[in-house]
């Protein structure tokens, strides 16, 4: 569902040229990666679904000599927030567990007015090397 998300929004210029799943497996994604690159070798972006998984296709990405493909991922993980600034990740949509963790509660709770809601609220924001400075923590420290 994700992948199909960004799919659909991507703009008139651009189309995903290949989608293969990763499984969230590091070790599968690094395969992939890597046989994406194969099958389109002018591959300039490369959307990965979580963090963890987008720092293996990164590497696959730099092991092949293709260190120009562009890597945007989602969470907002620490690691993350500081890829955009040394350049291993283009941008990454930080969604905190605070953040999404409030409105799943809300959702599913059987007296929750926001429940009846047909589309959840956006809560991520897009973090690139201008703005990891200002980006949401994943997990933030408690009070």
């Amino acid at each position: 569902m994700l992948g199909e998300a960004f799919c659909a929004n991507l703009p008139g210029n651009a189309s995903a040229v290949v989608s293969r799943p990763g499984m969230y497996d590091p070790v599968k994604v690094r395969t992939v990666a890597a046989e994406m690159l194969r099958a389109q070798p002018g591959l300039d972006y490369a959307f990965v679904a979580n963090e963890q998984t987008a720092f293996a296709a990164r590497k696959a990405f730099d092991a092949a000599g293709a260190k120009g493909v562009r890597t945007v991922t989602v969470n907002g993980t620490d690691e993350a927030l500081a890829a955009p600034k040394d350049g291993r990740f283009t941008a990454t949509v930080s969604n905190s567990a605070a953040d999404t963790g409030e409105p799943a509660v809300e959702t599913s709770s059987p007296c929750s007015a926001r429940r009846r809601q047909t589309r959840p609220t956006r809560r991520g924001r897009l973090v690139t090397e201008d703005n990891t400075d200002t980006a949401p923590l994943y997990c933030p420290p408690e009070d």
